[in-house]
């Protein structure tokens, strides 16, 4: 008689939002937009932040595209809540 054994794989499905933009500094989108959300508005402050640029550079068009987005997704949020909103008590 003849015994089958038979193999099962599993995959797992991880959801990793995260891209690296700088592998020199190992920055990625998400150190940008918690940089972005600390108040750095340009490619200098986070330069300056995260290192990003200082190596290579070869990740600088990523990274201003990142802060771009960043910064487009930090002002579409800031209209929803402002300090000059008054609320009936």
């Amino acid at each position: 008689m003849m015994t089958v054994s038979v193999l099962t794989i599993i995959r797992i499905r991880v959801h990793n939002n995260n891209m690296i933009v700088c592998v020199c500094k190992a920055v990625s989108d998400r150190h940008i937009r918690s940089a972005v959300k600390a108040g750095a508005c340009s490619l200098r402050d986070i330069t300056r932040e995260l290192g990003v640029g200082t190596c290579c550079g070869k990740c600088l068009p990523e990274a201003k595209a990142a802060l771009s987005a960043s910064l487009e997704a930090c002002e579409s949020r800031t209209g929803l809540f402002t300090p000059s909103t008054e609320f009936a008590v």
